[in-house]
């Protein structure tokens, strides 16, 4: 078996009681007649381990007779366990083969039912076990949601789902054909098989398949007698009863299988995706040996997605189901589910039968995520390494990762599928882009603060920059760990927080303003009542009573655009004992100082500027841009008895971001 192995059945139902132990012992006797090859029956069901030895009428494995020197358990856990020190040989020669040709492998045997299975092993071992044998039959536990179930089926080169002629196995099985489905087998490795079945049943076999709406690859004859004498007698049926009506079914399923040429032998290296048992979550896409896996990045794929986007265009308005989706959680569920489920059969359409199913999972993967999330910006969202994602039209997207820029390989398929994105990012808030209002300040679920800019103002396509927002808000800890301050800075902005005194936080573009301003407010006791004010929601106080408000652009009409100024004066009147605004940036910054002026202290807000005093003189001109025609020396003094502490921030050369100088406002020079 060099270079090869052999191809791997899995017998598997949607619930129990449908004979799939039997019929997989039965199978490998007749697969061995017919192929002449070596069959490996593996037991993996975990249920009822030790079914298919007892259906086969054939000892198993026992781990103690092991010249390996692999452990002295009853069966195959000890291997799994040691998969390092197993190959083909070593696996073929500690074994004794059996009289009829078929090794029986049970996973667990008397004794072990509590021990715990190795999971990460499975999947090297059931490789190890198929370059050793021609043939390897799997009985899995029914249902679909075993890991070690799925772990089987990613190595299976076909998939038998067993049935009876019976209202609820027809049921089970739709469910069965379903998850199949979503897991993004095609419909090639996939043989409904109806066992037990007889032409005098309620249910013909042309209702059946017209029910699951499935050809049956081939029906089994019932015959009670013949299964409960080979049970009693612990014989496999085919061996006690060769000529038996039964056991000729076995022998034509198994000359049909041979006909189809799926006994052959396969390359190594086929593909397959590993499931990351610690989290029960899915690899998208893993291969081994000389398997292809077309990347995101490649002409041919794109092409493909291009392909299904444009039939799935055809079939659903994504528009309207995407505004639809915004209205109701449920809802939202059962068309990301409808929308995946069209997309996975456009894919089995399209590229069943020339694609792996790493690649038809990648391809289902980007189309819905072009569809109806973010593109090639999920994985990077998901990624808590980058801090900020800047998209330069379609095909250039660049990262910050640990303060430094990198352009990476992902792109999106042309600049209106980046348009398409920034539209739903920005319908979900019930704002607007249009030629009109070609720039919007938005956000995404998880707080991440957006920035959009289109065409006519980007002449080279659309831009997107998105601040991802911290899962976990930091901590003054993290800060002090991250040597933005040290300790006695972070105690003396505690005490000027618990002290209610008025703060500005100055600092240019990505010093860490806002995330600095998200540690003092944590310092804000939990009685008090807080209002925040922002363009774009980006803090995240954890205190219970938050008031959080958002500025809200003009309408397509022009109309029922609210200012920061307009939430600001009306905070006013909400009772705050303190009053946050994420950054004074115009004529908000008067009223914001006639708030602290007025009762509302230790009120906090930031500001863009390079040095403390460049933050004064910055807030002294925005306080002009309200129109008011005050002296200079007025605007000054408001500031004066309006701020108490002034902390800069600056972003280094080295690109950490460090507290500089935190001054306190006393009186005003000159």
């Amino acid at each position: 078996m060099d270079g090869q192995h052999g191809p791997v059945f899995v017998v598997s139902s949607g619930k129990g009681g449908t004979g799939k132990s039997v019929f997989a012992a039965n199978l490998s006797l007749a697969l061995r007649q017919e192929t002449g090859e070596s069959v490996a029956l593996v037991d993996m069901n975990v249920e009822f381990c030790g079914d298919s030895a007892h259906a086969s009428g054939m000892s198993p494995y026992v781990a103690g007779r092991s010249t390996a020197g692999l452990g002295t358990g009853r069966g195959i856990i000890d291997l799994i366990q040691n998969i390092n020190a197993i190959t083909p040989r070593s696996l073929l020669t500690s074994i004794p083969p059996s009289a009829s040709g078929v090794t029986v492998l049970n996973l667990k045997g008397p004794g072990e039912e509590k021990r715990e299975i190795p999971h990460a092993n499975v999947g090297s071992f059931i490789d190890v076990v198929s370059r050793s044998y021609g043939l390897v039959i799997i009985d899995l536990s029914s249902g679909y949601s075993e890991m070690i179930n799925r772990i089987c089926l990613e190595r299976a080169n076909g998939i038998f789902v067993l049935l009876n002629p019976q209202l609820l196995d027809i049921f089970n099985s739709i469910k069965a054909f379903t998850i199949l489905q979503q897991m993004m087998f095609s419909q090639q490795m996939i043989y409904p098989v109806l066992n037990k079945y007889s032409p005098k049943d309620d249910f013909s076999l042309s209702v059946i398949e017209a029910k699951i709406q499935r050809d049956i690859f081939y029906s089994i004859p019932r015959d009670d007698d013949f299964f409960s004498s080979a049970l009693r007698l612990n014989k496999a049926g085919l061996l006690l009863q060769p000529k038996h009506v039964v056991s000729k079914a076995f022998a034509d399923l198994s000359a049909k299988l041979w006909s189809l040429d799926l006994c052959s032998p396969q390359k190594t290296g086929k593909e397959y995706v590993d499931f990351d048992v610690s989290n029960n979550k899915v690899a998208v896409a893993v291969t081994a040996g000389n398997a292809r896996i077309i990347t995101g990045t490649s002409g041919e794929h794109d092409e493909i997605k291009i392909l299904i986007h444009q039939k799935l265009f055809d079939e659903l308005d994504l528009k309207s189901l995407g505004e639809e989706a915004i209205q109701d959680e449920q809802a939202s569920l059962e068309i990301k589910n409808k929308i995946k489920a069209v997309i996975d059969r456009l894919v089995d359409e399209e590229v069943a039968d020339s694609v792996g199913r790493g690649e038809r999972m990648l391809i289902s993967k980007e189309v819905m995520d072009e569809a109806l999330g973010l593109g090639p910006l999920e994985d990077l969202l998901q990624d808590e390494s980058i801090t900020e994602i800047m998209c330069n039209g379609p095909d250039h997207i660049y990262v910050e990762k640990k303060g430094k820029l990198e352009l990476t390989s992902q792109k999106f398929l042309g600049d209106k599928y980046l348009r398409s994105t920034i539209d739903r990012i920005v319908m979900r808030i019930g704002r607007r882009i249009d030629e009109l209002s070609p720039m919007v300040d938005a956000r995404l679920e998880d707080g991440s603060r957006v920035n959009a800019v289109i065409p006519p103002l980007s002449p080279d396509g659309c831009l997107l920059t998105v601040r991802k927002f911290s899962k976990d808000p930091l901590s003054i800890q993290d800060l002090i760990d991250f040597d933005s301050l040290n300790q006695q800075m972070a105690d003396l902005l505690k005490l000027c927080v618990e002290a209610r005194l008025n703060i500005l936080i100055s600092g240019g573009t990505g010093s860490g303003k806002t995330t600095l301003l998200n540690v003092l407010s944590s310092f804000i006791p939990a009685n008090e009542r807080i209002v925040t004010i922002e363009d774009a929601t980006e803090l995240q106080l954890q205190q219970e009573h938050v008031c959080r408000m958002e500025s809200r652009p003009t309408n397509i009409e022009g109309e029922g655009e609210v200012t920061i100024r307009d939430l600001v004066r009306n905070s006013l009147r909400m009772r705050p004992d303190r009053i946050i605004v994420g950054e004074c940036r115009g004529a908000e910054s008067v009223d914001m100082l006639q708030a602290m002026n007025t009762g509302h202290d230790g009120s906090m807000t930031t500001i863009h500027a390079n040095t403390i005093k460049d933050s004064i003189r910055r807030l002294e001109t925005l306080v002009m841009f309200a129109g008011l025609e005050l002296p200079s020396r007025a605007i000054k003094e408001q500031i004066a008895s309006a701020i108490n502490i002034i902390i800069q921030q600056n972003r280094q050369l080295d690109v950490s971001r460090k507290i500089v100088n935190i001054s306190e406002v006393t009186e005003m020079e000159g």
